[in-house]
């Protein structure tokens, strides 16, 4: 890897369609950049960083007070560039755009935030419970009280405004 072969693969997530783009310590965080995206764009950028030689490392929830936080960690396939796109899922809506069919491995993810969080990952091939029993009709990570809010655990270069 060259020295400015790091800028110019983050130089291109300049193109990816995000509401904002937080660049990290690498060396603090684990991470390159964080993306906040929102649901419509999520998957122009999964598609993206798929053709651009990422993968997908993991998926999880947070259960907050302005609702489910997704957050999508990638990485590279030849070089340090792991990153996150960060996702809002409102209760009111709760769900998200799968991204099965661009990264397989995200299959199991989603079901697995499915059966703790109760999202619903609109076009998943097959969305029923992982590791829960499928009568359950419980989500265990939702909370009943003490949601903190994004503002209390993001920094504040991170936050994006929701719409109302």
């Amino acid at each position: 890897m060259s020295p400015g072969e790091p800028d110019r693969q983050l130089a291109d997530l300049a193109a990816l369609p995000a509401k904002s783009r937080t660049l990290q310590d690498y060396l603090r965080t684990g991470c390159r950049a964080v993306l906040a995206v929102d649901a419509e764009a999520l998957r122009p950028a999964v598609q993206a960083l798929f053709a651009g030689g990422y993968f997908l490392e993991d998926i999880t929830g947070v259960d907050v007070a302005e609702g489910i936080l997704l957050l999508y960690h990638f990485d590279h396939y030849s070089s340090a560039q792991r990153l996150a796109l960060r996702l809002i899922v409102p209760r009111t809506v709760n769900a998200a755009p799968s991204i099965a069919s661009i990264f397989s491995g995200a299959d199991w993810h989603e079901r697995e935030c499915f059966d703790f969080f109760g999202v619903q990952f609109e076009g998943h091939p097959g969305l029923k419970p992982l590791l829960l029993p499928e009568d359950l009709n419980v989500h265990p990570l939702l909370k009943e009280k003490g949601r903190k809010s994004l503002f209390g655990l993001l920094p504040l270069g991170q936050l994006v405004a929701q719409e109302p």
